[in-house]
């Protein structure tokens, strides 16, 4: 395969649909309104992605399969904030900002005025996720000149493995950036710098590291011809990340940007990692050419053909976060299930659609072989990877699609009072994170997952309830618990082997155990 440069297909390429080209609205051909099958048929993508995602969604939360990490995590954090209460989450030890710079949750606190929660998180996830779908459309649109092909690929992102995998993963700040980013992308590409802008702030208010990925964009969009633009867009995504990360957060927890630990004797610090794998070029390579890395790479650009090969410009949006999983020394950042794949995504996407727009303008007749070809790869790699009920996995257990305990579980949460310190295993985290203190056990009496390094664990003193299920514990939590029972807390219900007690007793001293 032959790596070759990127070049604008406009004036080059075959019209292919004529109707595109000036079409007053971006998303049909003037005059056809809602008779247009384009459409019509993107809709549907759109609205029946969004339904069975929301729907398994739904009754993976109703069921008691979802985590507190993230979820309980972001659900306790919007509660709070508003209830305009101190944004201290106590499922995760930290200060909302001391956490990750996600201002975007911001906009979901007026649904929480009005009852919103953990199955509101779930839906607008996948909501925002579908809207990306209209994103790639528009840009397959411009770029090829024919809307058919340009549904297509925008199908090609719905059947996307990872993609899918992230409304399983619920729910993460990562995966509500894309849209934003395709969008900006689109933007930027059909010179719309006003909706860039307005895409470019919504992608960075959902993470700190999404500037990144804007601060490659920017500089394709000063390569491409809008120097201007693309700078002022470097230098706000990396001062905005640099504010974020080494002001916003060191202040809000007190420590620092914990994930700076992500990469081992590498270096603690972007610059000195960055400044170890130069000097050290030969460890560089040997780590990135790991079998684990290779798997990923290949997993990640087997859904797309390995198109993106030919759109290396574009697929550097990709590059930073490709990097941080690359050379990190936790390996579930180089699983294509979770939120650390979200970024390298949108690289992929884009530089699909400008490898098929650049090989339009040499070979015009492969143009619907290659959509054909990313079609059908991508619907392989859906089936043998990917989630969705068209999926050899959908019966594996990611899903809860049958009951386990149900009416045990659900009676074990309505137990609990409203507003009563709670220290919950994960799975019920989700269900009572409306309160001040929820603390995923067995904290706050043994930190797991606590603050950055475990510092100023809570005082346990101040828990009032425990619910957990016995068969997920381990045997030191099963004797944490025994000693709990046996000495502060009666069991009000033990069913099916749930477990809720309640605080009888209050030792004395703090975090007394």
């Amino acid at each position: 395969m032959t790596l070759a440069p990127e070049r604008d297909a406009d004036e080059d390429q075959p019209a292919g649909d004529e109707a595109v080209a000036t079409g007053s609205s971006d998303l049909g051909a003037t005059g056809e309104g809602w008779r247009d099958p384009v459409r019509w048929a993107l809709a549907a993508m759109v609205v029946g992605w969004s339904v069975v995602f929301i729907t398994l969604g739904t009754l993976r939360q109703q069921r008691f399969a979802t985590f507190s990490f993230d979820l309980g995590i972001y659900d306790q954090a919007a509660w709070l904030l508003s209830r305009f209460h101190d944004p201290f989450m106590t499922v995760r030890g930290l200060e909302f900002f001391g956490h990750h710079v996600n201002p975007i949750l911001l906009l979901f606190v007026p649904f929480y005025w009005l009852g919103a929660g953990p199955l509101f998180l779930l839906s607008a996830q996948v909501m925002v996720q579908a809207s990306g779908a209209i994103a790639v459309f528009l840009l397959a649109r411009d770029r090829l000149r024919d809307r058919w092909l340009a549904v297509a690929l925008a199908g090609v992102l719905l059947l996307n493995p990872t993609y899918q995998w992230l409304t399983w993963e619920f729910f993460h700040p990562d995966a509500l950036a894309i849209a934003p980013l395709l969008f900006a992308y689109w933007a930027a590409r059909t010179e719309r710098w006003r909706w860039f802008v307005v895409f470019a702030v919504l992608a960075v208010a959902c993470k700190e590291d999404v500037a990144l990925a804007l601060a490659v964009m920017g500089v394709l969009v000063a390569v491409r011809g809008h120097r201007k633009i693309g700078l002022i867009t470097v230098a706000a995504s990396i001062a905005w990340y640099t504010i974020a990360t080494r002001v916003v957060i060191p202040l809000s927890n007190g420590i620092g940007p914990f994930y700076d630990s992500f990469f081992g004797n590498l270096g603690n610090n972007p610059v000195e990692v960055g400044t170890h794998l130069a000097t050290h070029p030969r460890e560089a390579v040997e780590m990135a050419t790991e079998h684990d890395r290779v798997s990923y790479y290949q997993m990640m650009l087997a859904p797309v053909a390995f198109l993106p090969l030919l759109a290396i410009p574009t697929l550097l949006i990709a590059g930073p976060m490709l990097a941080v999983n690359v050379f990190s020394s936790f390996p579930y950042t180089r699983e294509i299930r979770y939120h650390y794949s979200a970024l390298v995504l949108v690289g992929i996407i884009l530089a699909t659609v400008e490898a098929i727009a650049w090989v339009a303008v040499k070979k015009p007749g492969l143009v619907r072989f290659l959509v054909g070809l990313v079609v059908a790869t991508s619907l392989a790699a859906t089936v043998a990877w990917g989630p969705s009920p068209i999926s050899v996995k959908y019966h594996a257990g990611y899903w809860p699609l049958q009951t386990d305990r149900q009416a045990a579980k659900e009676a074990a949460v309505d137990l609990v009072p409203d507003g009563a310190p709670t220290s919950a295993l994960y799975n019920f985290v989700p269900h009572l994170a409306h309160r001040d203190e929820i603390y995923d056990f067995p904290v706050p009496w043994r930190n797991v997952n606590w603050g950055v390094h475990g510092e100023h664990l809570a005082d346990a003193a101040d828990v009032q309830w425990i619910v957990v299920d016995r068969r997920s514990l381990g045997p030191e939590d099963v004797e944490l618990l025994d000693h709990l029972v046996d000495h502060q807390f009666r069991v009000v219900l033990d069913r099916d082997d749930i477990v809720v007690a309640k605080r009888v007793h209050r030792p004395r001293g703090r975090g007394a155990g």
